[in-house]
């Protein structure tokens, strides 16, 4: 496939008027290294996928109050992602120049080419964070790692019923934790799908970022990823866009003068810190010491 560089806001802002299709939606997502795979971080290492379950628990279990008021399993998968753990999501954006900033960091973006990915959904294939399939596929992710489908379900419109066999029973048990009127049935091509998931603006991340979701299901068995449709994928003038990695430091610097910053897109305090630290040329050292220095001595408990 032909090549077209992006070395400025300019090119980018150039392709927006081809985005138009009134039955679609359109979606980006920018990768530091144009050779990374649209594939979820859970399953980039195989002792990951092989205990996602146990992941997913242990961090629940160790931060309770960050999810005591979520009910659902995939706004525990989205808070998940938030703090950087492995998981089923994949981040997308409804704004280009979005993933035009995250063409250009992540990695060792100083000597790789990125690239920004086009994504044209159809709207009826678009779905909302309380959607059933959104539920089926989410808790799959509770589900054990010999997880799976079954040869005599793939590719048949049988439902997957509760009792079929002891995934199904625990798959269902999960689901209806967070929806008791479930019916106890399951379509086995929703848990072998991708859904491209719009979530709850309640989260100021995603909000910044105008953030959506891939949601990943399995390939027959937990141990294997669902494949992104082909035709979600768009290229615009049948090309792919590229951002040389000599022209990073230069976009940066244009995305920052319109608002397209890390302070802007990570409002978190630590985050806004190191923008701070990098723009004012902050000396690590200094700036640690200096915080030090205010630093309240601890005060020794003792035990009883």
């Amino acid at each position: 496939m032909k090549e077209a560089q992006l070395g400025s806001l300019r090119t980018l802002l150039g392709i927006i008027p081809e985005l138009e299709d009134k039955d679609s939606l359109f979606f980006f997502r920018g990768h530091a290294n144009k050779t990374y795979e649209l594939k979820p971080s859970i399953y980039r290492k195989a002792q990951w996928i092989s205990n996602e379950n146990r992941i997913i628990r242990e961090v629940i279990m160790r931060c309770p109050t960050e999810f005591s008021m979520m009910n659902s399993s995939f706004e525990k998968l989205v808070k998940m992602q938030h703090y950087d753990l492995p998981t089923r999501l994949l981040d997308l954006t409804e704004n280009p120049l979005v993933a035009l900033y995250f063409a250009c960091v992540g990695g060792d973006e100083n000597t790789e080419d990125g690239e920004i990915i086009f994504f044209k959904i159809p709207k009826s294939e678009v779905k909302y964070f309380d959607s059933d399939t959104v539920s089926v596929i989410s808790n799959v992710a509770w589900a054990n790692s010999d997880f799976e489908v079954g040869e005599r379900f793939r590719g048949s419109s049988k439902a997957f019923h509760h009792n079929d066999n002891h995934h199904a029973v625990n798959l269902m048990h999960d689901i209806k934790q967070e929806k008791p009127h479930f019916l106890d049935r399951i379509d086995p091509k929703h848990i072998e799908s991708i859904a491209c998931v719009k979530p709850k603006m309640d989260n100021p991340r995603v909000v910044r970022q105008d953030g959506a979701f891939l949601l990943f299901g399995i390939n027959g068995n937990k141990h294997s990823a669902a494949s992104v449709p082909s035709n979600w994928i768009y290229r615009p003038s049948g090309k792919r866009y590229i951002v040389k990695a000599s022209a990073k430091e230069g976009i940066l610097k244009q995305l920052a003068s319109v608002g397209i910053s890390k302070a802007k897109l990570f409002p978190e305090i630590d985050m806004v810190s190191q923008f701070i630290k990098n723009e004012y040329g902050l000396d690590e050292i200094a700036f640690s010491s200096s915080i030090k220095e205010l630093e309240i001595p601890k005060m020794k408990f003792k035990m009883y």
